[in-house]
């Protein structure tokens, strides 16, 4: 088959446009770093690069959820810590309370400070996060935990709910559990053996008042009381320890993931230097002989006539 000279002249062209769009190719990967400059150079790798990016920010969306938990979760810590150190105080006043020897004196002394250490929980019940949400209100976040009436009274002012923050695909921590959990009452008998739930700040006020007037009965009544609030905060204590625990186990097993994705995505889409490099060199004699060839054909005297 015989091939024209017009026909051997374009072949040239194309050969040549060919060389350049591959060395243009190679020469904007390694600009770029990857391994593709466009979608359309390789549909199904570009296609799994886009599902591993879906996946590296969905694990960007869980580790802020992480970090607002544990924000949260530092905040109730630094408040119940505060609370056992407390009640720990007061039943080391209401044991020191029970001791026949104490004269009324001394009582309505410890009395005054075991007051003060009651403002001061009543204080911590109260406490806000950086963005000024009460921790212990449930899920009524701008409303105080706990209210103060006219007569000293306080009252639980939150809800029962809990609020959860997802920390992975399929899995949850509760960032905070309702105020009248943590102060929880005890239960009490009385004289005629009829039970009946106190509250929280309601045994302190009482324990205020046995020791005011004295009173031996009830003063061993509020020790055995606050001793069981006190356990109780050691309860909470360790419940929040375990969701912190969760937390922080999350944050490993991400940190992993996210690991893993990058390696991933680093081996579908950053590009091999060296071997580019290799390649470009290879393009570039190809180029360089197409272009040489084209020369030599461009001076052959029928092209010169066809010109």
């Amino acid at each position: 088959m015989k091939i024209s000279t017009s026909q051997l002249f374009d072949a040239s062209i194309a050969q040549m446009n060919r060389q350049q769009s591959n060395v243009a190719e190679m020469q904007a990967k390694l600009a770029s770093g990857k391994n593709l400059v466009k979608p359309s150079d390789d549909a199904e790798k570009a296609a799994l690069i886009q599902r591993l990016n879906s996946a590296m920010q969905r694990q960007d969306v869980f580790d802020l959820s992480l970090d607002r938990a544990e924000s949260r979760l530092r905040t109730e810590e630094s408040a119940l810590m505060g609370v056992e150190d407390m009640l720990q105080r007061i039943r080391e006043l209401a044991i020191q309370g029970s001791n026949d020897t104490l004269s009324n004196a001394d009582r309505t002394i410890i009395a005054k400070e075991v007051t003060s250490l009651r403002d001061g929980l009543f204080s911590l019940a109260n406490t806000q996060d950086e963005s000024g949400n009460y921790i212990f209100s449930g899920t009524k976040v701008k409303t105080p935990a706990f209210s103060r009436d006219a007569d000293g009274v306080m009252t639980y002012e939150g809800d029962q709910n809990q609020t959860s923050v997802d920390i992975s695909e399929y899995r949850q921590v509760s960032v905070n559990r309702p105020g009248d959990e943590i102060f929880s009452s005890v239960s009490r008998t009385d004289e005629n053996g009829d039970s009946a739930n106190i509250g929280f700040f309601k045994v302190i006020d009482d324990f205020i008042d046995a020791l005011e007037v004295s009173s031996g009965t009830n003063i061993s009544q509020g020790l055995e009381e606050i001793s069981t609030l006190t356990d109780d905060m050691a309860l909470s204590l360790a419940d929040l320890g375990s969701r912190m625990n969760t937390v922080d186990n999350q944050r490993d097993i991400l940190a992993d993931t996210k690991f893993r994705y990058q390696e991933l995505l680093s081996n579908a889409e950053d590009l091999d230097y060296a071997t580019a490099v290799t390649k470009l060199s290879a393009q570039m004699l190809s180029l360089e002989a197409a272009q040489a060839s084209f020369a030599k054909i461009s001076q052959l005297n029928l092209f010169n006539y066809l010109r």
